[in-house]
């Protein structure tokens, strides 16, 4: 079979086409990975951090009941999945090491061996409060930490807002629950620390 130059040439243009098309759908990004991006970016407006970390072992049992795992027969053994930990930072406030799971949309204390008195009574302030999140961030929740100026809610921010048929981030409610993230931290730290005014 021969090929004329100008078969050959349609050919080129349309494996060149091909490629181009294919590369283009490959780096079109992911929706739900855009929406949480924005997420952060916005919470950083609000003075709270958001960061990716390894789940600590003491969220491991909230994390594999909310999000069960999937059998991956590539997975490798001992993979440590990775949660949202939204920081805010308090310049005044000097809190005790503390952690805390949810129990029932309330805060339940994990106690720790190293707690003098004082501390205990700080930390025990908190526990058995309710959370008072709204209820689509209140049921991705793993737990809070605080320590020394910053308190630190632990959650599964990927499934914020998510819907199939959403693409973009709604941007005025997630200000709104940014906002209810916030002052929650601080009402939360200044409770621990014992600042009852605000």
């Amino acid at each position: 079979m021969s090929l004329s130059s100008g078969s050959i040439a349609v050919i080129v243009v349309l494996v060149v086409a091909g490629f181009l098309v294919g590369n283009f759908m490959a780096a079109r990004p992911n929706a739900n990975e855009v929406r949480v991006a924005d997420f952060r970016l916005m919470a950083r407006s609000f003075g709270i951090f958001p960061k990716l970390i390894a789940c600590p072992a003491w969220l491991k049992g909230r994390y594999d009941a909310l999000k069960p795992a999937k059998k991956d027969v590539y997975a490798r053994a001992g993979n440590t999945p990775l949660i949202a930990q939204y920081t805010v930072i308090i310049e005044d406030l000097r809190l005790p090491m503390a952690q805390y799971h949810v129990m029932a949309d309330r805060w339940q204390l994990i106690t720790q061996q190293f707690y003098t008195p004082k501390m205990l009574t700080q930390v025990r302030r908190l526990d058995e409060q309710p959370m008072h999140l709204p209820d689509h961030i209140k049921t991705q929740v793993l737990g809070l930490s605080v320590k020394a100026n910053h308190i630190s809610l632990y959650w599964l921010d990927d499934k914020y807002q998510h819907s199939h048929k959403a693409y973009k981030l709604d941007k005025a409610k997630a200000q709104a629950d940014l906002n209810d993230i916030k002052t929650q931290l601080t009402a939360w730290a200044k409770l621990i620390d014992g600042d009852m005014a605000s």
